[in-house]
């Protein structure tokens, strides 16, 4: 490793906040469609889950980064045919930036929802009836596809969660492919499927391009969004088989597209675009990020380089669990300080910080500034006061 450039802890910490969009404090502006789309362009994707226990998984990064903002902004950008962001699978289902579309199609393809490799004849024929309905009625949830096409819902339950009738095994099927795609979703939170081409402009053939193209695109497009990273991150970001990830991430260095450096207390080869600036300092803002945001994805990420365990425990017991159901990180400048268990209860117009858990060592003078942000937090989820503890 003789040759490579070292780095500090604290300048790597720097690089991976400025990439993410969280070195800046947030300001008091109206944030507009361009700086939703700007912000979803820098991290790639916003991670999409259907717990709300504070507000949709995909709508918190963009507070955390900008500030309040209008939702309804963000929904009209996914609702919107040739919009630069859309709906498909990444780290996992993921609002991303259009142009990634035809790069990760080939190499996203997940068994567990593509199921066309094993579809009878009637799947077959019922996948073509859906592309034509689609082509007529774009914006089309799998409901009402079922409906309009008189496809039997499912009779007997045999799984707790999914249980897909044949509508819903070819509409996931053919989104997994990336022949049909989404324009945004319904107030149920289901799909509003759509045609391809009425979604983005893709090229014709459905393996375009080649993939290894895809990957040198896709790496550097993670490597990007995380600043400075190990192999590992950059595979993990769209879940890319870690040995081509590798493999592409040596040939870039080679190139000197990519700089290999060290970093102290890291032993693993770590990786960043050449000519990376790194942030002299970070801003002191304190911000909330939900347990899908985009900079705690990759748990042992955030173990080695900000020395911060994370878990999330919803699918834990709740006697087994140690800091809670829904527990945001707490970020503060360049540390994360500690953790809150959050819950917006709608029912009493409260924003509840159940419990509140701080880092070994972390000031006092930081329960002010916590505070200030959950009253944030909460004029932007429209909730008339702040509890915190039990």
């Amino acid at each position: 490793m003789g040759g490579h450039r070292i780095l500090s802890l604290k300048q790597a910490r720097r690089i991976a906040l400025a990439a993410q969009g969280l070195s800046k404090s947030r300001k008091e502006q109206p944030v507009t469609a361009r700086k939703i789309v700007n912000t979803i362009d820098g991290i790639a994707q916003l991670q999409i889950d259907s717990v709300n226990v504070v507000r949709r998984a995909h709508y918190m990064p963009i507070f955390a980064r900008l500030g309040a903002y209008d939702i309804s902004t963000l929904d009209q950008l996914l609702a919107k045919p040739r919009s630069p962001i859309t709906e498909y699978w990444a780290h996992e289902a993921s609002v991303i930036s259009a142009e990634l579309i035809q790069d990760l199609r080939v190499w996203q393809r997940r068994t567990w929802n593509d199921r066309s490799a094993g579809f009878s004849t009637e799947q077959h024929e019922l996948s073509a009836r859906v592309m034509q309905y689609l082509k007529e009625h774009p914006g089309s949830s799998a409901r009402q596809i079922s409906q309009a096409l008189d496809v039997a819902p499912v009779e007997v339950k045999t799984h707790w969660g999914w249980n897909w009738n044949d509508t819903k095994y070819v509409t996931e099927s053919l989104f997994a492919q990336a022949q049909i795609l989404t324009l945004g979703r319904n107030s149920q939170f289901e799909r509003r499927y759509a045609l391809a081409g009425d979604v983005v402009e893709l090229p014709p053939e459905i393996d375009a391009p080649h993939r290894h193209e895809a990957l040198t695109r896709l790496v550097a497009r993670a490597l990007n969004a995380l600043g400075v990273a190990t192999a590992h991150c950059v595979a993990e970001y769209f879940r890319l088989p870690i040995r081509e990830a590798k493999e592409e991430l040596a040939a870039q260095a080679l190139d000197g597209l990519i700089e290999e450096v060290q970093i102290q207390g890291i032993s693993e080869p770590c990786y960043l675009q050449a000519g990376t600036k790194i942030p002299r300092k970070i801003d002191r803002d304190l911000r909330l990020l939900s347990p899908f945001d985009s900079m705690v994805f990759n748990r042992r990420r955030l173990e080695k380089f900000f020395d911060f365990e994370y878990r999330i425990e919803i699918y834990v017991p709740e006697k087994l669990r140690r800091y809670g159901y829904y527990v945001f990180p707490m970020l503060h400048g360049e540390e994360f300080v500690g953790r809150v268990d959050l819950k917006a209860d709608r029912s009493r117009s409260v924003l509840h910080a159940k419990q509140v858990h701080y880092e070994p060592g972390v000031d006092s003078s930081i329960e002010s500034e916590l505070r200030a942000e959950l009253e944030r937090m909460a004029r932007w989820l429209e909730l008339d006061q702040v509890e915190i503890g039990l």
